[in-house]
Parts: structure tokens; C-alpha cells; sequence
């Protein structure tokens, strides 16, 4: 068996504060990246909108399709 004294837990704790670093370093790209992907689809968004208010015009309201 394997002897467990400080060095060892003082070892273990190291290479989980690497990983957690790591981890740390993935998230917050991960947050930027879904960042920037929510300012995209909105600005996509914002251009579909505003080409079916131009290429529609007065046959849509503000809930939808005019019936009739």
C-alpha cells in the first residue's frame, strides 16, 4: 500500500489546482464564446426583422400575419 503523507497530498492538491485552473481558463472561454455568439444572432435577428418589415410591409402587424 501506498504510503499517504503530506508530500503526497501536498502533490495531489497541486495537480487539482493545475486542473481547476485549466478548467477555469476553458470556462471563461466558453462564457466569450457564447458571448459574442448571443450579440451575433441578435444582430441576425434585428436584419431578418427588419427585412420582413421591408418586404412585407403593411400585410403583417405587431402580432403577426393580418387575417383577411
Amino acid at each position: 500500500m501506498v504510503e499517504v503523507t503530506k508530500e503526497v497530498l501536498f502533490e495531489e492538491l497541486l495537480k487539482l489546482d493545475a486542473r481547476a485552473a485549466k478548467t477555469e481558463a476553458a470556462l471563461e472561454d466558453l462564457v466569450k464564446f457564447m458571448k459574442d455568439m448571443n450579440r451575433e444572432l441578435a444582430e441576425g435577428q434585428a436584419k431578418t426583422e427588419a427585412l420582413k418589415r421591408e418586404l412585407f410591409k403593411d400585410r403583417f402587424d405587431a402580432l403577426g400575419a393580418l387575417i383577411g
